[in-house]
């Protein structure tokens, strides 16, 4: 997942201009103009790194002139109390700035620790983790990106990548298989998410290659997958956690794709202490 410069920075100019950053009345009034000082981003927890050029392009926005004194990369696996960025500027406008740098990294970087938690549980087999489309709205490119530096496989990114059939398209529309059967451009990967077994053989039937099953107890899906054989590749979905994952993994699937990653993922405890220079 690659972010470009004018994403990062669309992105930096609506938190800044959110939290008002250049209107800073209490730094403005009680922090002189001129006052130098250091900024120490540090992890208070065990943790993976992500976000940090994207924080650092945002101090770079708020600040006229700052100098970094040190940095990690992003996917570093740090522990309690490591230095995460180092950097000299005005104080007044660190200040302006730093809730909403910490804010960012905080979040990236709680979701790229839980994401590794599951790529842990699954480095031993052949399973891919894949994200979801289950982000918050206007960050999904960056959530996305967290996922991907936890150690995941980024899953189609918007409606346009792939078709994608749940069980509300089936529902809309009772001709559904037979317009399968008649397309013509199937360039695109045809994902086929499946609730029952009789979808699954509906799905087989149809040559489906990649089936998603959605929300199935341990017992349907092992029937699925006997079904299924290698005709097409297995995607499992729903109701995935850290404590059951291992259950889904010893029935052997290609991927597991979990919401919870990005949706539910709690934010790093990451802060920032300054010194006065």
């Amino acid at each position: 997942m690659k972010i470009n410069k004018k994403e990062v920075n669309k992105l930096i100019g609506n938190v800044l201009k959110e939290d008002k950053a250049s209107a800073d009345i209490t730094s403005n009034y009680f922090v002189d103009k001129n006052q130098q000082a250091k900024a120490t981003i540090f992890s208070k927890e065990k943790l993976i790194i992500s976000g940090i050029n994207f924080v650092l392009a945002l101090f770079k926005k708020s600040c006229n002139n700052i100098k970094i004194l040190s940095q990690l990369k992003d996917g570093s696996e740090i522990k309690k109390n490591t230095k995460i960025l180092v950097f000299e500027g005005n104080a007044n406008q660190i200040l302006s700035a730093e809730r909403s740098g910490l804010n960012l990294l905080q979040h990236l970087s709680g979701i790229s620790t839980l994401t590794a938690q599951y790529c842990k549980k699954i480095k031993n087999g052949k399973t891919i983790l894949l994200d979801t489309r289950k982000t918050t709205p206007g960050l999904r490119k960056f959530e996305k990106y967290a996922t991907f530096i936890g150690g995941a496989q980024n899953h189609r990114l918007d409606l346009s990548q792939n078709y994608m059939i749940k069980d509300n398209h089936l529902l809309l529309n009772n001709e559904i298989y037979s317009k399968i059967s008649k397309m013509k451009n199937k360039q695109k990967e045809i994902i086929f998410e499946c609730d029952n077994l009789f979808q699954v053989k509906k799905a087989i039937n149809l040559k489906i290659k990649h089936i998603l099953l959605d929300n199935m107890n341990i017992k349907t899906i092992k029937k699925a997958k006997e079904i299924i054989g290698k005709k097409a590749k297995i995607e499992i979905s729903g109701g995935i956690n850290l404590k059951n994952i291992t259950k889904i993994l010893k029935i052997g699937v290609d991927f597991i794709s979990v919401g919870a990653i990005t949706q539910s993922a709690p934010a790093a405890n990451i802060n920032l202490d300054l010194e006065k220079k």
